[in-house]
């Protein structure tokens, strides 16, 4: 059996604050506290997936023990009722057997129940001496206020682009640096279309990077990121595009008809045609690739250079379809009529 190895996210996962990608001003504050010795009890760090929350709040973990020690992970997707807050809190009594402080890092804590947090309260505003919290949450809204008030809060930005493009680029002159000096490979542009398509994720863009090396392990071309990450259909995109503006109703039914007996979600069909839609739009206004999430091909700017002002009249009746068909069980067929009534309502 062949034996298991590391996935890139994992492996280049950041070990130390200086590895980190961004996030400047809350390593910058953190490191502060970690030389004048002024730790707090209770942190939170909030923000979109991908963003190094929790990466941080494990550096961080290690740097306050000085390497001693592990934290205590919880999820609380899974681990969020009150009977597994009191767990949290009977283990918080006790002092940490390897380490100086025993620290929890509590993952997706948004999960965590009222009843749960009402007993997680009571912890937090009189917590252990040597007992540290550090919350992880894409969506602190629904954390409670009484909560919020007693926490320090950390706001993680999404990574820009550059900065998911030069890790991107440091993996593969890492991991790749003796293939790369005989028979690999990688394009920029490639690598700053998979940077662009994570949307500030650098998680997902490694994911990404992982899997276009699985489909080509020796050259890393635009051409072969497309095929490997082709989660949208663009030619159907084009396609029905092309058969709206030229009223080619048969065309209509026939595109329609093929995403939904291809098993596609017909919902999620009409927001990814509007997002491509809308792509299109942001080029016609700026002339430039870098606001969309469309390949910057050749092929691609001929074809939308080859349209006209009516695609404005598409992403209008795509927003409002994606209005009406909201709470609809069988939306196939409103798509459909609207596609067709598109010719007449120009």
């Amino acid at each position: 059996m062949a034996e298991k190895t590391k996935s890139l996210a994992v492996k280049y996962r950041p070990k130390t604050f200086d590895d980190v990608t961004e996030q400047a001003y809350t390593i910058q504050i953190l490191q502060n506290q970690l030389e004048s010795g002024d730790v707090k009890n209770a942190y939170l760090f909030t923000g979109a997936a991908g963003t190094g929350k929790t990466t941080c709040a494990r550096i961080f973990a290690n740097e306050i023990n000085k390497g001693q020690g592990n934290p205590i992970e919880l999820d609380a997707a899974s681990n969020n009722s009150v009977d597994d807050v009191r767990e949290i809190i009977q283990m918080a009594q006790t002092r940490s057997m390897d380490s100086e402080y025993k620290i929890f890092i509590i993952d997706e804590c948004h999960m965590i129940t009222t009843a749960g947090w009402n007993a997680m309260l009571k912890l937090i505003e009189e917590p252990p001496l040597k007992s540290i919290f550090i919350f992880c949450t894409t969506d602190a809204q629904k954390i409670p206020k009484t909560i919020l008030s007693r926490v320090q809060r950390y706001n993680f930005k999404r990574i820009s682009q550059k900065g998911i493009f030069d890790r991107l680029q440091y993996i593969l002159d890492v991991e790749f640096v003796d293939l790369r000096t005989e028979n690999f490979g990688y394009a920029k542009d490639a690598v700053e279309y998979i940077a662009k398509l994570s949307d500030g994720c650098l998680r997902e863009a490694v994911t990404n990077l992982e899997k276009c090396l699985a489909f080509s392990d020796n050259w890393l071309n635009l051409e072969n990121v497309i095929k490997a990450l082709g989660n949208q259909n663009y030619d159907t995109f084009k396609g029905i595009t092309d058969a709206l503006l030229d009223d080619d109703k048969s065309a209509i039914i026939d595109y329609v008809n093929q995403v939904y007996s291809d098993g596609t979600d017909m919902k999620l069909f009409i927001r990814q045609y509007m997002d491509f839609v809308l792509d299109i739009t942001k080029y016609f206004i700026t002339d430039d690739f870098k606001y969309t999430s469309l390949p910057p091909t050749d092929e691609m700017q001929n074809w939308i250079s080859g349209l006209g002002a009516e695609v404005y009249s598409i992403l209008d009746m795509l927003v409002a379809m994606q209005s009406a068909i909201k709470w609809d069980t069988n939306p196939k067929s409103y798509i459909e009529a609207r596609f067709l009534m598109f010719g007449g309502e120009k």
